[in-house]
């Protein structure tokens, strides 16, 4: 969703020799442990020009980003990051980094890549954040202080901000790895009052008394001064108040007029009719204005001194100031009529848009209130928006255009209901699927051509919502077959190949939405979904096979180990086909879970393996190597658990811990099986706040496990059994036995639970079956003999060495290095194999292959 007008975003205003030197401040020199400056005033005390002026001339790679509403989308903000990185001459993989921030990855990983790579770099790069103050999403400032406190120490940031910044400051203070400058030190001083009149007039006569008359008036208020040179004389009688003061809102905007009107008329009706703009360059101006000579008049303005920045760069390219734009749209709307205010609007969001910045088009038009050209505006750019990933822009825009009381496009409010179900805010998206079935019962839209793609994509997220909240009644399933069968995406359709993405980087389906966060289903209602799922649309958006893995992970989950892997072999004969990591690795993990339960362990190792060996992506090589690390745990290797999670530290920034809630459940693991239960608990609660924000239930049975067993080991048992009885009556309520059974760690408190009920049944614990309990006493559970449906076929002995070393996770180059092979060859062989075997990929070979073993 980045457009042509992202360059203008990434430029450095100039700091003409006209602005002061403010030899007090001094933002670089002598600052070896600051991380961050903070430069932060309200408007008009040169913010921008100080930190300008003082990196123009070091040869550090400045750079510069100018922050507006829109950045408050993570998505949006690192990546514009990133892009202003690159252009500073900093050398990154910037390329590499825009495509890994554009499939929504953990924000945590972004940081961590985009770590990675500055770390790399040796040269010191400065990047700097102006008007810091626009944003005000939590993820991004959570994003901001996980990169600033893991910044290399040649790389510096600086934010400059009207208002407080929401990072943790205090933090950074005890460290000394902060640097802040206030309005205290942004207001001029007499001398420098004088100086600046002294630049702005070769012989200036004014007395020592005007300039300090200047000062009092001001308060030292940079803008103020430029304001009293643009409008005041030294006879003006506003001087003998003397307690007038230019900050006093009247004075400010009496000031602003003034300096407005000093101008032709020709000229005041340019600035006004351009302020709207957030760049503005001759062309812009010219389309607007529909003149030829924009350059003429911006570059005079500039020579007056007006309150214009230019911006670097080999374009012209200027930014009215704040104070000034607002005065001029203020002065606008005195002057002009509502229709002629709209109609300027429109013309300038019409040119953003022509130009390719539909964004800043959609924010003109909705700004200027021409609500049914954003909605046009947004209609057509649904696909971009949605394959973009920058959700909460789309979201902001859709929220402003409803408080208004307007009516949407259908397609548009479908994909916003998409996206509230995909975000899990469930309660919020079946209103919008409510509305749209009355806006259906007023129009009937469903039966129209033109909305075709909504029609389908509308039964697509109910059906969705259907599953992962409420799963399939019974009452439902004639509605469900009946509206599903005849569906497919025209072949003209523009989202016949936009994929829905399920999973985002989670290591088990069951903790995305769509796995309703841990909720499990009724088992009896999966496979009824399933079936009713059997669509070319829903193949062709893989929901059926994301539902088929799910219910592969809830029979996992009931320790139904041989129907979980049934339906975890038909799922990756799907991911065999198609390349999804978002259900291979869960797979793949699941797989492995079961060799463990078996206590299998060479298996899962090389299930993981070679897993690993197909996966390019930095985050499902993470979760793979935690997943091996928690296998060796299980094994009671707890050295080669430890090498394996050091591992990532050659994947993920190094200063950095990973903090995906897998990994440091995993690292809580290994901790305690060590002996070190007070940094167990330090994960455990780190884990344990987040499952609780996002209603995880699977993490957060499986953290009450962790800390139970920890108490426990802590010898405050009375408290662990209460913990582990919470556990319990989460588990039962929704089907849970494995995440018990997996921790072996866990016996002797449950076997202290079972026996302290079996000698005083307390209350309380009656919310949880005796039974439940004792089904998950480890030392009685008899597995039963799976029947493997494969008996072995006649390989000869070169064949069978070849299956063995596939099933160990070798790579065919490593196979052909172990049996003297060419690459070659051992496709052939391979090919053979497969025909025996009667299967057409690697991963169903190496599953039967094991199941021999």
């Amino acid at each position: 969703m980045i457009n042509n007008g992202s360059d203008e975003k990434i430029k450095m205003p100039i700091a003409d020799n006209e602005i002061i030197d403010r030899r007090h401040i001094d933002l670089l020199e002598n600052k070896k442990l600051t991380r961050l400056t903070i430069v932060r005033a309200p408007l008009g005390y040169g913010k921008s020009m100080l930190v300008s002026k003082s990196i123009a001339y070091t040869r550090d790679h400045a750079a510069w980003l100018t922050l507006d509403e829109m950045d408050n989308d993570p998505i949006r903000f690192w990546i514009y990051v990133i892009m202003s990185i690159e252009k500073s001459g900093t050398k990154i993989n910037a390329e590499k980094l825009l495509s890994f921030v554009k499939t929504t990855p953990p924000y945590s990983m972004i940081i961590d890549m985009l770590l990675d790579e500055l770390s790399n770099q040796s040269g010191r790069t400065i990047l700097i954040l102006d008007d810091y103050h626009k944003v005000a999403n939590q993820a991004v400032h959570k994003m901001m202080n996980r990169f600033i406190d893991n910044l290399p120490h040649h790389v510096k940031v600086f934010i400059i901000s009207r208002s407080e910044v929401p990072l943790i400051i205090s933090k950074w203070r005890m460290k000394g790895w902060v640097y802040e400058v206030g309005i205290e030190q942004l207001k001029f001083q007499l001398d420098e009052v004088r100086e600046f009149y002294d630049k702005r007039s070769l012989k200036s006569s004014h007395t020592i008394f005007y300039y300090q008359q200047v000062l009092r008036i001001t308060e030292g208020w940079p803008l103020g001064i430029q304001l009293i040179n643009l409008t005041e004389s030294e006879e003006d009688p506003q001087w003998k108040a003397k307690d007038s003061s230019i900050l006093s809102p009247i004075v400010t905007n009496y000031l602003l007029f003034k300096a407005l009107f000093s101008l032709t008329p020709s000229v005041q009706d340019f600035l006004i009719r351009t302020s709207v703009l957030k760049y503005i360059t001759p062309e812009s101006c010219n389309q607007v204005l529909n003149r030829k000579d924009s350059e003429e008049v911006l570059r005079e303005i500039e020579k007056r001194g007006l309150f214009i920045n230019r911006l670097k760069g080999n374009q012209l390219t200027y930014r009215y100031h704040n104070l000034f734009s607002i005065a001029l749209q203020n002065e606008m709307h005195q002057r002009f009529s509502k229709d002629c205010i709209t109609e300027i609007y429109g013309e300038v969001a019409h040119v953003e848009y022509e130009q390719g910045d539909y964004e800043t088009g959609i924010e003109l038009a909705i700004e200027g209130k021409l609500f049914d050209v954003a909605d046009r505006w947004i209609e057509e750019n649904l696909v971009n928006i949605f394959s973009s990933n920058q959700t909460e822009l789309f979201m902001r825009w859709v929220i402003v255009l409803r408080k208004n009381s307007f009516e949407l496009h259908v397609e548009t409010l479908v994909v916003y209901a998409i996206n509230l179900a995909i975000q899990y805010k469930m309660d919020k998206a079946e209103s919008i699927i409510r509305e749209l079935e009355r806006r259906h019962e007023k129009t009937s839209w469903k039966e129209k051509d033109s909305f075709e793609d909504a029609s389908l994509m509308f039964d697509s997220v109910k059906k969705f919502m259907l599953f992962t909240r409420h799963g399939v009644k019974k009452e439902k399933n004639s509605y469900l077959q009946g509206r599903i069968h005849d569906c497919s995406m025209p072949a003209d359709s523009r989202w016949r190949n936009v994929s829905m993405i399920y999973n985002h980087f989670e290591p088990q389906l069951l903790r995305t939405s769509l796995g309703n966060r841990g909720k499990i289903n009724s088992i009896k209602r999966l496979p009824t979904f399933n079936n009713i799922l059997r669509s070319n649309m829903f193949l062709a958006h893989n929901l059926a096979e994301y539902s088929q893995g799910i219910q592969a992970e809830v029979f996992y989950e009931m320790d139904l180990l041989f129907e979980s892997e049934q339906y975890m072999k038909k799922t990756m004969d799907y991911t065999d086909r198609h390349s999804d990591p978002g259900l291979s690795v869960p797979m793949y993990i699941l797989q492995a879970k079961i060799y463990l339960a078996d206590e299998q362990f060479v298996k899962a190792q090389g299930i993981l393996n070679y897993a690993m060996e197909s996966m390019v992506n930095t985050n499902w090589q993470c979760i793979l190597i935690t997943m091996k690390a928690l296998g060796y745990i299980r094994e009671g290797s707890f050295d080669r658990a430890e090498f394996e999670l050091n591992k990532l530290s050659n994947l993920i920034h190094q200063q950095a811990e990973p903090c995906l809630e897998f990994w440091m459940l995993v690292k809580a693991r290994l901790h305690m099986m060590k002996g070190n239960t007070r940094k167990a608990l330090y994960y455990i609660d780190r884990v344990t706040q987040e499952a609780k924000e996002e209603f995880q239930m699977t993490t957060i049975i499986e953290v009450k496990i962790l800390r139970s067993i920890c108490m426990w080991r802590n010898n405050k048992k009375k408290l662990a059994i209460d913990i582990l009885h919470d556990a319990l009556e989460l588990a039962v309520r929704l089907g849970y036995k494995r995440l018990f059974l997996d921790e072996k760690a866990l016996h002797p408190v449950l076997m202290s639970y079972i026996k302290s009920r079996m000698n005083f049944e307390q209350p309380q614990w009656k919310t949880v079956p005796l039974v439940f309990a004792q089904s998950l006493r480890t030392d009685q559970i008899i597995r039963p003999v799976a029947i493997h449906h494969h008996s072995k076929p006649n390989l000869t002995s070169r064949e069978e060495e070849l299956i063995k070393a596939l099933a160990a996770g070798l790579s065919n180059r490593e196979i052909a290095e172990q049996l003297f092979l060419s690459e070659g060859t051992v496709r052939v062989y391979l090919s053979k194999v497969y025909k025996k075997l009667n299967v057409s990929s690697r991963t169903q070979a190496i599953l039967q292959a094991k199941d021999w073993q």
